[in-house]
């Protein structure tokens, strides 16, 4: 999760208790030549009136911004740095949906973007895409995982089981290729869609990140 909204946590997690409706989604697109489009989006329109209201008891008590305000501009700022990332974009038009879009050169330029916008604890850079022939792998470092634990012990403390609240937020990938998929490799609770034969969709939820610390690890080959 993007640093801004790590903050957020405690103050929606009552919220969240109640109505869930929190999906982060990866949006990628790839090239023949390995360069690409990446969307990072953080939705939590479904909160809509319940933000709204926390936003309003914010206001004139010292704080630096309602929920409605956050945005990824500090990310972008970096993401504009890095070698291999250019037309880096914040949209806001959807008052409770932050969506980043970039493009990247190749695999390199990518994985570097990833990092800014994914750090775990550790600190450590992680490569979360290679190419094994034709074939796209994805491995995750702990930023899922940490962010689970985040928002699960917030929102309901040490002696009530998570598992509801987790199951009510998301996780979505869509991969989009200039070749067709041949096969593709996904963990057990991950559910997949092809709306046709170059494009994959993935949908799983927190529950299932908090059993299997690689739900959203992944293999994609594809017919070259």
């Amino acid at each position: 999760m993007p640093r801004t909204l790590r903050p957020l946590l405690s103050a929606l997690a009552a919220v969240l208790l109640l109505t869930g409706c929190l999906t982060i989604e990866e949006n990628y697109t790839f090239k023949k030549d390995g360069s690409g489009t990446m969307e990072y989006v953080v939705d939590m329109s479904a909160l809509g009136e319940m933000l709204k209201s926390l936003e309003a008891m914010s206001e004139g008590k010292g704080d630096e911004g309602g929920p409605g305000d956050l945005d990824m501009k500090d990310q972008a700022a970096t993401l504009k740095s890095l070698p291999g990332i250019s037309k880096v974009k914040v949209k806001n038009k959807e008052k409770y949906v932050q969506r980043l879009t970039f493009r990247f050169k190749d695999i390199a330029a990518l994985n570097g973007a990833l990092n800014v916008l994914m750090p775990d604890s550790t600190g450590a850079t992680h490569d979360f895409f290679r190419w094994d022939g034709s074939t796209l792998v994805r491995t995750n470092n702990r930023h899922a995982l940490e962010m689970g634990d985040d928002m699960g012990a917030d929102a309901t403390g040490d002696s009530t089981d998570p598992t509801a609240f987790l199951q009510s937020m998301h996780y979505k990938y869509s991969f989009t290729f200039a070749e067709a998929i041949r096969d593709r490799q996904v963990a057990e609770g991950v559910g997949q869609e092809s709306p046709e034969p170059r494009q994959l969709k993935l949908d799983t939820d927190w529950s299932v990140i908090m059993k299997d610390p690689t739900a959203l690890d992944l293999r994609i080959t594809l017919d070259k």
